[in-house]
């Protein structure tokens, strides 16, 4: 069987956009999280954003940094650890967008930052995946060493 002109054509097109698809997955595979530096804790939206990004990494001494001294007493006093036996789902992404940060008008030493959480599963039907946000809020306040989270909330 001898192959005409057009599905030799055809045939490398698909080859060139196969290898394009291959490498563009190689080249922007991962959540990024690995290069994303944390934000000194000089700004309400700070903690938030490290504590997720503490989260995405693994990195539970650093997600711990990022609480109020009294969101971790009530962890002891709750003997609770919410970080202990926690994992990263492989087929799941994350991303965390700030909507806002409000400061409370009458304690210049708190806020609320209201965030989204985006998150993209693996999977289903010819690998096409599911996709969806969460609003949430948490209150921050300010202490010695920078703002902190204030309520207990992990970014599942």
């Amino acid at each position: 069987m001898k192959l005409d002109k057009f599905t030799w054509a055809v045939i490398g097109v698909v080859l060139l956009l196969l290898v394009g698809a291959v490498v563009t997955v190689n080249m922007t595979g991962g959540s990024g999280a690995e290069t994303q530096e944390y934000l000194p804790l000089d700004t309400p939206e700070a903690p938030v954003y490290n504590a997720f990004l503490a989260l995405q990494r693994g990195d539970y001494t650093q997600a711990r940094a990022q609480y109020s001294q009294a969101t971790l007493d009530q962890f002891a006093k709750d003997n609770y650890d919410p970080f202990a036996g926690r994992s990263t789902s492989p087929t799941s992404s994350q991303r965390l967008r700030i909507l806002k940060s409000e400061p409370i008008a009458d304690d210049p030493d708190r806020a609320i930052v209201t965030f989204v959480q985006d998150t993209y599963n693996q999977g289903g039907l010819f690998g096409s995946g599911s996709t969806w946000s969460r609003e949430g809020t948490v209150e921050v306040v300010r202490e010695d060493d920078g703002w902190k989270i204030n309520t207990q909330e992990f970014f599942w």
